[in-house]
This record gives structure tokens, sequence and C-alpha cells, in this order.
């Protein structure tokens, strides 16, 4: 009798699981997608944008704030701040999924404003941010807010009642493999095992001439690739949307990058860079050869003896 009852008991537990709402492959969902599963009890939709939430978001969104999922290091001599260049701390992350009422068993949609074409980076780091502490069931809404408004998705003001969620670090691991490390840009560096890209693009932080005050140094990694993160959005009825793979391929191969080889992305504070990453490793399919450096030329340029090409070489 113990082991039938162990059966069902298993039985009972796969068919659970197999219900769970899982989001797509390629962790990108448009406004259909959204909406034939905004009934899903698992579904948690969180609202990354800086501004708007109060004056409208997508009803049941949870808002996130930067501080809810970045961490601020070192100080700027400037600002006398701290730099939010890096994912925020293991406790930070729990309680701000828990308030959200993320559960173990979840899936998470973040969107972003889609108004401009580098808003999806924002998207792209929450995702990020998600798979680097071992929860993977994350998508990004392609074309924001923005592309939820055009295609007539209910819209809500007021705040959701969130019941508290159960998720847990027990039994999970962190996702090592789409994190690197100032090491390992030193090794892409001085050994070109990998090609690392500035999200930046080509203009006053890649030559030099910008006073940043999160940075010590201005200029960029000898060998990078210069590829701006809102090249890769295509504009379409006044929303952005991130490009498909033949558009996003295109301009990877236009900046000189070889997809087929790892490849390092990188910017001031690793914010526009989550969006190169984002598009290599989901549109373009790269896996875990993309790779993000969460803390990028704040991080990077606090180390001894590292020294960044000027002008535009």
């Amino acid at each position: 009798m113990k082991k039938v009852t162990s059966g069902l008991v298993v039985s009972a537990l796969v068919g659970v699981w197999a219900m769970a709402l899982e989001v797509p492959s390629n962790h990108i969902v448009d406004s259909a997608w959204l909406k034939s599963h905004l009934g899903d009890k698992n579904l948690v939709i969180i609202d990354v944008r800086k501004k708007g939430y109060n004056k409208g978001h997508i009803k049941g969104a949870v808002h996130w704030k930067s501080k809810d999922y970045r961490e601020g290091r070192y100080y700027s001599k400037i600002t006398k701040k701290p730099i939010p260049g890096y994912v925020a701390a293991p406790l930070t992350i729990k309680r701000t999924m828990q308030k959200s009422g993320i559960n173990n068993d979840s899936a998470i949609v973040f969107y972003s404003g889609g108004t401009k074409a580098k808003d999806y980076r924002d998207a792209a780091l929450a995702d990020f941010t998600c798979e680097y502490y071992g929860f993977p069931n994350v998508a990004i809404l392609n074309g924001g807010f923005a592309g939820w408004k055009k295609d007539g998705g209910v819209i809500g003001k007021a705040k959701p009642k969130v019941k508290k969620g159960n998720f847990s670090f027990k039994g999970r691991k962190f996702n090592q493999t789409i994190m690197a490390t100032g090491e390992d840009v030193d090794e892409a560096v001085w050994t070109g095992n990998a090609q690392t890209l500035d999200a930046t693009g080509k203009g006053k932080h890649w030559d030099g001439t910008a006073k940043d005050p999160r940075r010590l140094k201005e200029g960029h990694l000898k060998g990078a690739a210069p590829l701006h993160t809102k090249e890769l959005a295509v504009k379409k009825d006044g929303v952005y949307y991130l490009g498909d793979k033949a558009f996003v391929a295109k301009k990877f191969k236009s900046a000189g990058l070889d997809t087929n080889k790892p490849i390092i992305s990188y910017c001031n504070t690793g914010h526009l860079a989550a969006g190169t990453w984002f598009a290599g490793k989901y549109v373009l399919g790269m896996g875990d050869k993309s790779r993000l450096y969460s803390g990028s030329m704040a991080d990077y340029t606090r180390w001894p003896k590292r020294k960044l090409i000027k002008g535009d070489k």
C-alpha cells in the first residue's frame, strides 16, 4: 500500500508541475501571448519602467524600482552615491520576489516602456538578474507598455493586492555561466578567447571624451566591437520592438562580431549591455556564449593597471 500511495503522490506532483505556466524558450512574449495567459494564477507581471506606473500600467502588474534588483557598489567621487552596477544581493532579491507574489513555480513577464529604442534593456536586465539567481522561467514583453497599449491591452491604475510569495533559493543553482567577471574581461583582452562588445556604441565613451562620474577612466577595451543597444530595436507604429534574428544578426556582423564565438557585453554599469546580452543569447540563439559583465566599466576602471583605448581605434 505504501508503494502505491507513493506512486500516486509522485504522479500528482508531476501533474501539478506539468500544468505550471512556462514562458517561450526564447524568453520573448508578445501582447497576444500575454493576453491569453492573464488569468493564469502562476503568471506574475512586473513593470520595470522608471516612470509612469502610477499613471497607468498593465492591469495586475507589480512595479520594480531599480533598487529592488540592482545594487550599488563603490562610490562616485562627484555624486557621492553608490554606483548601481551590479545585480542585487541574494537577500534583496528574495525579499523583492516574495513581496511581488512570486512563488517557486511562477512565470514572470517583465516589461519596459517601448517608447525609446533602448527601452528593452530594462526588462532584459531584470530577466538577467532572475536567471543569474537560478530562476529561468522569465521573459520580456516585446514592445513593452507602448506595444501593450497599441494592441488594446487592459490597463489599470490601482496597485494589485499581492499575497506574499514562497520564492526560495533552496535547491537552486546560481547561473554563473551568463555572468562575466573582470578576470574574464582580462582574459578576453589579453588572449582573444572571447570577443568584447561595447554596448555604448561609437560615442563619447568609446573615444574617451565623455566625463562619466561612475567611471574612473574613459575609453573602450582593446579589441572591443562598438554596438549600441538601441541599434537592435526597430520602430513600428510608434513602438520600439527588439528586432528579429535576421535583423539582429546583421547588426552583430556589421560590428565585426562572430556569433559562433563567445561574446562579453559591457557598458558603463551593465544596464545597456543587458540588451545586447539578451539579444545575443535569445534572439541569435548563442546561449551561454553570450555573457554580461555586470559591473562593466564602473567596476573595471577601478582595477589597477588596466588600460583603455581612446580615439576611434
